[in-house]
């Protein structure tokens, strides 16, 4: 997790989105994101949907409104990164994950290339950004890109 990404590796998508978590439903933003990802197939949009889903549903759990959620292509459109802006102070944290959940920033740190957190004077930034150009999952998830190498079961 990083607190502050440099500004030189960050060059937002001028297309880029914005969405008022509180007006539009986790269906449409997941739908962004497979948009968003058009030309991707497999591990790559699902790893996308997965880290946008939980960021998305953290904010709606543990944030206070209002709640922002943007999509850019960066590094020259080698990544998606996912913003989600909400006012709470509280910052993320791991918990272990029990029956209400805790699964959540485990995912995110295994799904996504790097992640991490944006203070500001009245709201918080949680970031995270995917590899686009890796065959299978983000890198950082081994076993689920090695999960389309395992031998059949004749």
């Amino acid at each position: 997790m990083s607190t502050q990404p440099g500004i030189s590796e960050r060059e937002p998508n001028p297309s880029g989105v914005t969405y008022d978590l509180d007006a539009t439903a986790t269906r449409e933003l997941r739908q962004a994101v497979r948009r968003a990802l058009a030309g991707y197939r497999g591990f790559t949009v699902d790893d996308a949907v997965l880290v946008a889903d939980e960021l998305i549903s953290n904010a709606h759990r543990h944030g206070d409104a209002p709640r922002t959620c943007r999509l850019d292509l960066t590094r020259q459109g080698r990544y998606l990164r996912i913003e989600v802006d909400d006012a709470s102070p509280r910052q993320p944290r791991h918990r272990t994950p029990d029956g209400s959940g805790g699964r959540g920033l485990m995912l995110i740190d295994r799904l996504a290339s790097t992640w991490g957190v944006e203070n500001h004077p009245r709201h918080k930034t949680v970031w995270a950004e995917l590899a686009l150009n890796r065959d299978g999952s983000s890198g950082r998830a081994p076993h689920l890109a090695a999960a389309r190498d395992w031998p059949s079961r004749d």
